[in-house]
């Protein structure tokens, strides 16, 4: 990642701050297991990492196979984030 990192043009310590909202938002994706609540807020944040990791594919243009994974993420995330 750090590699990836360095050619989107983003500093060390932005990955690491990525990282840990990624952790955290997973934990609570997790958690709605027994706190259906904080759906919204899980998935909304890690809708908001995936669109920040969209625009940073099509910044430095990496092809459509590498971006995928990215935008699957986010469709995932917006479902869960817009779940009734």
């Amino acid at each position: 990642m750090r590699e990836e990192f360095a050619v989107y043009g983003l500093p060390v310590w932005f990955m690491y701050l990525v990282g840990f909202f990624k952790l955290s938002f997973a934990s609570l994706l997790v958690a709605t297991i027994w706190f259906p609540a904080l759906r919204g807020l899980a998935g909304g944040g890690l809708a908001a990492l995936m669109v920040g990791a969209v625009a940073m594919h099509l910044k430095v243009r990496d092809p459509a196979l590498k971006s995928a994974p990215a935008l699957c993420m986010l469709a995932m995330s917006l479902a869960l984030a817009l779940i009734q």
